[in-house]
């Protein structure tokens, strides 16, 4: 049984969200439970008790009355400092403490609400609008992993030492969503997560305003996402738009800011503290940005890198089994890091998923067309169409499950079990019809059981192990015949809903068309014959034409080596209907779908995944196409045949 990735639905999302909300409030409350912490008077405090800046309950030790004031200033009582009855900071820090030990039942279902409601909203916003590999589920639960781990060491700076508040590294898992995922989410997870240390403050403004500045600062001054040190210098200069926000709402607030008293004690002073909280997020970033990485489901560039080696134990076993598909796969990562490359994907990572999506074709290598010598006979022939069908299909399950004992990461992993996603193995269902469909099966029993493409790198994969084979059967290498054949494929996919989970819009797939197609033309590139060649074709009969080194050509045809002829012979062009382009079962002609395809995609296309094809056999013929398949029938290029080579 195949296991692919689970998808958070809605119920998930709010189990992840209640239990969230349930640990953030015993973060922010926990400290309130512990005895040994309750401030006395006379007696050295364990933690440290902080009053902050705004509103708060100010009671006269004369009259016993209490009042609430807006007070322009932050207290901090240090672990360790005893509290005095003559000073009126350790009076008022006492007064806050004591208000809020114990929690009473109203208020922790008020803490908990405004966790609930915070977290139900991001998880929300991940399902319907975020990265496509946020909606699963797994990736969830390592971005509220995080977000929850920076709150616990947000609380025990607060707790355990008495630097200021805008210390806090919080734009770090910002800087982290932005590596793995995109910045419009990281935005979102900076909103969420100021929030949830403000509260720890009674929802301090000027904290509150300090964090969001800075996190969204740092997420769009981070500019190149595959270099960690990027993140300290977007740290540093978040820092840097943290102080200059924190000088203008303290003038604001006051109508003047004292520098010189602000910077005369480094330990204590804001402004110190705004740029140090910035670059300690951007050097937590950067030192933690590997296991971050690993936490939010992502492969860390160096571990792509890794895998990107040929020499790796697995490709090598690809090589030696299935030669015929790993030269496959290599061709294929080529242009599919260009896709990649042009709508802004991680090009790395779908490199990397080309290398290894078809492993699971080294265990039978024989039922796969491109790893049959060329009169080698195909196992298919002996096979009824339903275990010919689950042969082909098996190298999906095959291929996620060696790779995951080899130890690869799941974002490779997965390519195995989407480059075809749940696409029919049309060949052989059409054979089964054809037989007469002696089984009784249906459609269901020649459907791959992998997944959908859930990421725009999966789905590129998908596409490109179509384009890839295809055009080998482009003849003469023409942009127009490609472009043509390529969009051909993309309709197909769209037709079939292959691509409805992938995150790719019409704009991506019209860049993937163009950029293909050029490269297409240039891989196909057109080579000057040497004289040797020309001659030694002549050798065998062969006509060939070669430029020489005075600029005249070498005859044709079987006349004496060497020899000139007055006159070159003219090189006939191929007939229009000559090239020929391979879509699984529909074959068309290049100047035929000029004219067929810019109307609309055909009527009963199927997928092009030539390269799960049977190999051709001698001895038993392919099935004719039925008139009722939508498909133009195959045209010859003289007496030969041609055949997708995927």
């Amino acid at each position: 049984m195949l296991r692919t990735r689970v998808r958070a639905g809605p119920v998930a999302g709010l189990v992840m969200s209640v239990f969230f909300a349930l640990v953030l409030t015993g973060v922010q409350v926990g400290d309130h439970f512990v005895k040994a912490w309750v401030p006395k008077m006379g007696e050295a405090v364990h933690v440290a008790v902080r009053v902050p800046y705004g509103p708060r309950v100010i009671r006269d030790r004369s009259t016993g009355r209490s009042e609430l004031h807006y007070e322009h200033q932050r207290i901090v009582v240090p672990p360790g400092v005893v509290l005095k009855r003559e000073s009126d900071s350790d009076w008022t820090a006492f007064s806050y403490d004591a208000r809020h030990r114990p929690p009473e039942l109203p208020r922790l279902a008020a803490v908990f609400a405004i966790f609930f409601t915070l977290t139900v909203g991001l998880t929300a916003y991940l399902r319907r609008f975020g990265h496509p590999r946020l909606r699963l589920l797994r990736v969830q639960g390592g971005l509220l992993a995080a977000m929850g781990l920076l709150a616990v060491v947000s609380k025990a700076v607060l707790l355990f030492t008495a630097l200021p508040e805008f210390w806090l590294p919080v734009a770090a898992v910002p800087l982290w969503v932005a590596t793995s995922f995109d910045r419009r989410t990281s935005f979102v997870v900076t909103v969420v997560l100021a929030f949830v240390v403000a509260s720890f403050l009674d929802f301090d403004l000027v904290l509150l305003c300090i964090l969001l500045a800075r996190g969204m600062s740092a997420t769009l001054l981070y500019l190149d996402r595959k270099r960690s040190r990027q993140m300290i210098l977007a740290g540093a200069l978040a820092g840097l738009s943290a102080v200059a926000l924190y000088v203008a709402i303290m003038v604001t607030f006051e109508g003047t800011f004292d520098w010189r008293g602000d910077l005369s004690a480094p330990l204590r002073s804001q402004v110190i503290a705004c740029f140090g909280g910035g670059l300690a997020g951007g050097l937590l970033g950067a030192v933690l940005r590997a296991p971050a990485s690993r936490l939010l489901g992502h492969v860390p560039r160096e571990r792509l890198l890794d895998l990107s080696d040929l020499e790796q134990p697995l490709l090598v076993q690809l090589a030696r089994e299935a030669p015929g598909t790993f030269e496959h796969s290599r061709a294929m990562a080529n242009l599919a890091e260009q896709a990649a490359s042009a709508i802004g994907a991680d090009a790395l990572l779908t490199r990397v998923g080309a290398y290894y999506h078809d492993i699971g074709k080294s265990t039978q290598p024989k039922y796969f067309v491109e790893n049959l010598s060329p009169d080698e006979r195909s196992p298919h022939d002996e096979l009824d169409p339903d275990v010919s069908a689950d042969a082909i299909m098996a190298h999906v399950v095959l291929g996620a499950k060696i790779l995951r004992e080899g130890g690869v990461p799941e974002p490779v992993t997965e390519f195995a079990y989407t480059h075809h996603g749940t696409q029919l193995v049309e060949y052989f269902w059409m054979k089964c019809q054809q037989a007469g469909n002696p089984k009784g099966l249906d459609a269901s029993a020649f459907r791959y059981p992998g997944m959908r493409p859930q990421t725009r790198e999966t789905a590129i994969v998908m596409l490109v192990d179509s384009i890839e084979a295809a055009s080998r059967t482009i003849d003469p290498p023409e942009r127009e015949a490609f472009e043509t054949m390529i969009q051909r494929i993309v309709f197909t996919k769209l037709k079939d809903g292959q691509l409805d989970e992938s995150g790719l819009g019409v704009g991506d797939l019209n860049v993937i068309v163009n950029r293909m197609a050029d490269a297409l033309v240039n891989m196909h590139h057109h080579r000057i014959k040497y004289q040797w060649q020309a001659k030694r074709a002549q050798e065998f009969g062969v006509p060939s034409t070669a430029v020489s080194d005075d600029g005249t050509r070498v005859a044709q045809g079987s006349g004496s080596r060497g020899e000139h002829a007055p006159e070159p012979t003219p090189v006939e062009p191929a007939p229009a209907s000559a090239p020929m382009v391979e879509v699984g079962l529909a074959s068309v002609v290049p100047s035929a779908l000029a004219s067929v395809m810019p109307d609309a995609p055909p009527a009963t296309a199927r997928s092009a995944a030539s390269s799960d094809r049977p190999p051709p056999s001698a001895a038993v013929p392919s099935p004719p196409l039925r008139p009722e398949s939508g498909a133009h029938p195959a045209l010859p290029i003289e007496t030969k045949k041609t055949k997708s080579a995927s």
